[in-house]
């Protein structure tokens, strides 16, 4: 009987979950098919440009779905249950709530597994090629705006990182090359710009220091300094990506280089790297939560349900976005800026459900 219940409930949740995702979806993509349909109307873009940016920046908006998903499916599910009066049946027959929580979380990992799964392969690659086609098939812009922060191994054998990279002038700012031997620190460059003059990199106000034994041996300024090496100003532009263009491996380790070179403040990317689990595994406190209210007093139907998650989520991003602006400006620890809402949605859950339970 009791697996028999968990098909039940487990089968149950899978079509309010697709009918929540299309309907948060289609929400959500409202007000980027705005922009893109002026950008049809008042810009003369092609219709088709406009519909591949479109559909290349929808995966960046469906990763918030899934945990919204989750949330109105348990909720209309176990609201139903309740209203059919099976919730009382099952207690009666001496299963308690927290039981039929199993098929519940269970569900609610397999959501989370694939919201990471997209989160890591489909995403980063999708939001790059809406940023390239936004930029120059529908901006047009004549010359692009600076890539920030590039980093890469270049010919000779060092590490170039460059804080802004103008393609378009063919020049690089606040730029620093390191060597390595044997894996410590022989040679450090910092330039305050760099340009391409098609042959080579002219490095200008460059300090140069050598090291011995991981210490300072040597320190040399140059008012020039010249640099030939096969890369060119769009092999360093083409490095530079956003987190959100990034998979979680590449991101963290763009910070652990960054740390390591102290070439800038990682506070931002630490963050943005705790997002990047945090909003997936939202679905399971999401399911927790939603199981919960679906069996509270406020449950009237599929109307109220649909309202009472509308609610949940406003105060779970709310909270998100709170915590991760006071994370990046250093008020709370970094892990705790990411999962600070999933925490107070845990205890809540929690809570609720074990008056639910009683």
């Amino acid at each position: 009987m009791i697996k028999t219940l968990d098909k039940y409930i487990f089968n149950q949740l899978i079509g309010p979950f697709f009918f929540g995702f299309f309907m948060f979806v289609t929400v959500i993509a409202i007000d980027p098919l705005m922009s893109a349909l002026q950008n049809i109307v008042n810009d003369g873009v092609s219709p088709l440009v406009v519909v591949k940016w479109f559909l290349y920046r929808l995966p960046q908006d469906m990763i918030f779905t899934f945990p919204m998903s989750v949330l109105l499916s348990t909720l209309l599910v176990f609201g139903r249950m309740s209203k059919d009066s099976e919730t009382i049946a099952l207690r009666a027959g001496g299963v308690n709530f927290l039981r039929l929580l199993v098929p519940v979380i269970f569900f609610a990992i397999i959501v989370t597994s694939v919201s990471f799964i997209f989160n890591e392969l489909v995403v980063p690659h999708s939001n790059k090629k809406a940023q390239e086609i936004r930029r120059y098939e529908i901006l047009r812009l004549v010359e692009p705006e600076a890539s920030e922060n590039a980093i890469m191994r270049i010919s000779d054998g060092g590490n170039a990182y460059a804080r802004k990279v103008f393609e378009s002038k063919n020049s690089m700012e606040r730029v620093l090359i390191e060597y390595y031997k044997n894996g410590v620190i022989d040679c450090r460059l910092s330039a305050a710009d760099a340009q391409w003059n098609g042959e080579l990199w002219q490095l200008s106000g460059v300090v140069e220091q050598h090291y011995k034994n991981g210490e300072v041996a040597s320190n040399v300024t140059h008012l020039k300094y010249d640099l030939k090496i096969l890369e060119r100003p769009l092999d360093f532009a083409r490095q530079s990506k956003k987190p959100n263009e990034m998979s979680y491996n590449e991101l963290k380790e763009r910070i652990d280089t960054y740390e390591r070179t102290k070439f800038v403040d990682t506070l931002d990317l630490q963050v943005e790297l705790a997002m990047k689990t945090s909003l997936p595994f939202a679905c399971l406190f999401f399911a927790l939560i939603g199981s919960s209210f679906g069996l509270t007093s406020y449950r009237s139907g599929a109307f109220i349900g649909f309202g009472i998650s509308i609610i949940i989520i406003f105060v779970y991003y709310v909270l998100l976005s709170l915590s991760t602006a006071m994370g990046k400006s250093g008020y709370l620890p970094v892990l705790l800026s990411a999962w600070l809402q999933n925490i107070v949605f845990a205890v809540v859950g929690l809570a609720v459900s074990s008056r639910v339970n009683s």
